[in-house]
């Protein structure tokens, strides 16, 4: 009797010194995690400031380039308008050089009249004051009578007269021609000087285009290395969260193993307790009926045999599958364990099931495929939802029809991951199960 108390004595305080060593691994665990979070949160806050400024700075001059592609469109409308002013104006100036052309012909054509108009005065002066040595008064005074005379007399005059005056519309004409070709000069030399401005300003415009575009080069030089500085520390953001995720799932994965860890003292406990009540009960019954027997050692407690041991639901599905947890569990175990060995799937496939018959996790699988932090294809990468649209590997399904239907739990972990020395476990081809 009082070798079962000391022994019940004896296994209450190891059972105690197990959860107080478990206690206090877990909060030296959690807080030392929850110390490197904050840092790590403090590194991410100062990523994102850097990126923030970076994107500011690449769309303030998003927004400079712009202008200047403005400015350019602007310019651009500006040259053709100064363009198709050039054209009119040489389209013009190629029509006053025609009638400058018709001008200088007629202008030619006016001088030899006047020239010929000139000659034939000059003969008719001459046939009439040198021909023959006759002069007008010879002319006139050679009629029959003085009528006569006074008419010849008159007809030289109007001939001289005529002369004359085609002499001087001759004249007229030239100086007028004169004037019209002074005029049309005037212009075409006022015309070539508009051009020529025209065109200074046409050069200025392209040169202003020039200069403005090498600007725009180099604002987006600017632009894409402010962008590339900018993904950069988004990249690091990203690094940031994963490395956040990843240590609050460590913070979570030790608060759940040390509640497993105490519930599963716990139940050893009272199983302990249990036997020593019914051992104790046996034995009083033995005393009272007058029988005297020398204490059983004890034996080993079953389920005791390290990580090899079933899931504490017995290899039973506790849950209710639904219509297309065999899809997720399937693209669940493609994703995760794809390229590992079958056996390797099914252990992805038993953490799944131990998780919802763990009252530490939700109790559906859908729940536990979602939960935040846990399975990296779903909540960060997004194969998972690839893998479930299009469907699953045919190994992958017979692995989780295996595991849901028929209910082989291969082991009794809840965690899983890349086996890079960090974590203590069962390694089982890429991964480490604990």
């Amino acid at each position: 009797m009082n070798n079962s108390k000391n022994e019940s004595k004896y296994i209450s305080t190891i059972v105690m010194s197990v959860l107080v060593i478990l206690f206090v691994v877990c909060y030296t665990i959690v807080s030392n995690a929850t110390q490197s979070i904050s840092e790590m949160e403090s590194e991410k806050h100062e990523n994102e400031q850097q990126m923030s400024s970076y994107q500011e700075q690449a769309s303030d001059l998003l927004e400079t380039k712009s202008a200047l592609e403005n400015l350019v469109s602007g310019l651009n409308s500006e040259l053709w308008v100064i363009g198709e002013k050039i054209d009119d104006i040489e389209q013009e100036i190629a029509q006053k050089n025609n009638e400058l052309e018709s001008i200088k012909i007629s202008l030619e054509q006016a001088k030899e009249d006047e020239i010929k108009q000139y000659e034939d005065m000059k003969l008719r002066i001459k046939f009439m004051y040198e021909m023959r040595g006759d002069s007008y008064m010879d002319i006139m005074l050679s009629g029959t009578s003085i009528a006569d005379s006074l008419n010849k007399a008159e007809y030289v005059s109007k001939l001289v007269e005529y002369d004359r005056k085609m002499l001087e519309k001759y004249k007229e004409t030239k100086q007028q021609i004169q004037e019209n070709e002074n005029a049309y000069q005037k212009e075409q030399e006022e015309l070539m000087k508009l051009m020529e401005e025209l065109a200074e300003q046409r050069q200025l415009i392209n040169d202003k285009i020039v200069s403005t575009n090498e600007q725009i080069l180099l604002y987006a030089d600017d632009i894409a290395k402010a962008e590339q500085e900018a993904l950069e520390y988004e990249k690091k953001i990203a690094a940031n969260q994963l490395a956040i995720d990843d240590e609050s799932r460590r913070i979570e994965e030790s608060s759940i193993l040390e509640a497993e860890s105490i519930a599963k003292a716990k139940r050893e406990r009272e199983s302990r307790e249990q036997e020593r009540r019914e051992r104790e009960s046996i034995a009083e019954s033995k005393r009272q009926a007058g029988i005297y027997e020398e204490d059983e050692t004890t034996s080993p407690q079953e389920g005791e045999d390290g990580e090899h041991q079933t899931s504490s639901s017995g290899g039973k599905i506790n849950f209710e599958v639904q219509g297309n947890d065999v899809d997720m569990l399937a693209a669940l175990i493609e994703c995760e364990a794809g390229d590992q060995s079958y056996f390797g799937m099914l252990c992805v496939g038993a953490v799944v099931i131990n998780r919802i018959n763990s009252p530490n996790f939700p109790n559906t699988l859908y729940e536990v495929i979602y939960q935040p932090y846990q399975f990296t294809p779903v909540t960060v990468s997004g194969r998972f939802a690839l893998v479930f649209a299009r469907g699953a590997e045919d190994i992958c399904y017979k692995a989780a029809r295996e595991v849901l239907e028929e209910g082989n739990i291969v082991g009794s972990w809840l965690f899983f991951r890349m086996n890079d020395g960090s974590r203590q476990g069962e390694v089982i081809g890429d991964h480490v199960f604990y």
